[in-house]
């Protein structure tokens, strides 16, 4: 028997569990509700647009096969620095010398005594190291005396043609060929057939520079073209020249059998023109060579943007290669 109010058995527990159990569910609807609040944001923050290279990167994930399309370049067309000239064919054979030589050689010659030799094919060296300047465009080829350099995969040019390229000289010597393309090149009278462009001294000591040659033994040709202009010596040394030479060999060119119309430019002016002889490579032993020849004097000369198109280039055209070089 108790004195006052009786008191129930666990009263303060259940007390206690009751509090638990309502604190507990406000824990969880306080949960629920920042989810849902964060939830809200990220949504929120997908439909904002994304800027910089971020955008992109979403962009690709997105949509990975849909990418910005890029421009097709004309590869039938030649490109001089980033400006794509569309009235120039792309050359057959061009020779840039970027910094190395891709399809083009060392050359030297067995037996030369003070730069000249009796008469030997230049050959493939090992040892010597091709040399580079500053160029037209990118680097130049730099030949010091010691050696000349072979382009390969030209093929025979018995029909039109057009070659160009930049040219700085720091000495030349009569005969020594700036630029040689031909077939069995010491079988003279017999079977010889090649271009050349050098420089002559004339009987009264006049230099004439350039001078394009072609000599045909099989035909009994031999042509050259000099400049028609009063000052006959165009190319001073230490200075980068552009030379262009075109040879039209189409009936309508109105040149004599056996020979075609032949056109020298210097820096896309044209300084001379008449018939040349129409040549007869042979296409198993044809050589092209720069600075070097079977026995002319070497010489020191830098060389830039070789090109050689197996057809005739018009004056716009050869413009527009000189302008856009000029201007890069």
């Amino acid at each position: 028997m108790y004195n006052g109010v009786k008191k129930e058995k666990g009263g303060i527990r259940r007390l206690l569990v009751l509090i638990v159990i309502v604190l507990s569910v406000a824990a969880v609807l306080v949960y629920e509700a920042v989810q849902s609040r964060t939830k809200q944001n990220n949504a929120a923050q997908e439909s904002v647009p994304v800027e910089g290279p971020s955008a992109d990167a979403l962009a690709n994930v997105a949509l990975p096969g849909l990418e910005p399309e890029v421009p097709e370049v004309d590869s039938s067309k030649e490109i001089v620095g980033d400006v794509l000239l569309s009235n120039v064919p792309k050359a057959d054979y061009s020779y840039s010398f970027n910094g190395k030589l891709n399809d083009a050689v060392v050359v030297t010659r067995a037996g030369d005594v003070g730069r000249f030799n009796d008469g030997t094919y230049p050959e493939p060296s090992e040892d010597v190291f091709p040399l580079f300047t500053e160029g037209v465009e990118g680097d130049a080829l730099y030949l010091d005396g010691s050696y000349g350099v072979a382009l390969q995969g030209v093929e025979p040019l018995n029909e039109s043609y057009t070659i160009s390229f930049w040219f700085r000289a720091d000495e030349l010597f009569d005969w020594s060929p700036f630029l040689m393309i031909g077939s069995h090149l010491m079988d003279v009278g017999g079977s010889q057939s090649y271009l050349s462009i050098n420089r002559k001294t004339t009987e009264e000591g006049e230099q004439v520079v350039p001078i394009f040659n072609t000599i045909d033994a099989i035909l009994s040709n031999s042509c050259e073209i000099r400049p028609s202009m009063e000052q006959k010596k165009c190319i001073n040394l230490n200075e980068w020249v552009y030379i262009t030479v075109c040879v039209d060999a189409s009936e309508s060119s109105g040149a004599e059998e056996g020979r075609a119309m032949g056109y020298l430019y210097l820096n896309s002016e044209m300084i001379g023109s008449g018939e040349v002889s129409l040549l007869n490579m042979d296409p198993e032993s044809v050589r092209a060579y720069l600075g070097i020849s079977c026995c002319d004097e070497l010489f020191r000369a830098s060389y830039d943007e070789v090109h050689i198109w197996k057809y005739v280039l018009d004056e716009s055209q050869i413009s527009s290669m000189y302008t856009a070089y000029i201007s890069a």
